[in-house]
């Protein structure tokens, strides 16, 4: 076990960089750039003990699993919901329920999915009926994180 050399490093991080196609999970790659990582390193001072190796290994993988939960995907999700309300804006439903006094909360359904739902609140400035079709025009922040969308009726 003593006798792990660079290279064995470097293949074992291109197995695992290659399992995340068939495992699609994106944490399997931080571990395989962790043991590309430790494998340079190795090339470079090969005289670096096994627990050492380990060391280098498990901090990288973790720093880099860490770096990619911390600072990238909270940046994806929020650029991906911005971009998701603007894609929302203009897509049209049916009115589910109706909301006959202007201001009152109805229910829409949509046969595409509008930011990954398929039937959502609404509010319309306008008696909406059942049935009536809708065009979304803004996305309304709600309560705990939820949103509202603003509808009117399509003629």
């Amino acid at each position: 076990m003593e006798n792990i050399l660079w290279w064995h490093w470097i293949v074992l991080g291109i197995i695992l960089i290659i399992m995340e196609i068939v495992v699609p999970s994106f944490t399997i790659f931080w571990f395989g750039l962790g043991a590309v990582v430790t494998g340079l390193l190795l090339a470079v001072f090969p005289e670096i003990s096994l627990k050492w190796q380990l060391l280098v290994f498990s901090v990288s993988s973790i720093g880099f699993t860490f770096c990619w939960f911390r600072y990238f995907v909270p940046r994806k999700k929020t650029n991906t919901l911005l971009a998701d309300e603007q894609t929302a804006i203009g897509q049209t439903g049916i009115a589910a329920t109706s909301a006959l006094i202007p201001g009152e909360l109805g229910r829409a359904a949509f046969s595409v999915p509008v930011l990954g739902e398929e039937s959502w609140r609404y509010l319309a400035d306008e008696p909406i009926e059942t049935g009536n079709r809708l065009r979304v025009i803004e996305v309304l922040p709600a309560d705990q994180g939820e949103r509202i969308l603003k509808v009117k009726k399509v003629q």
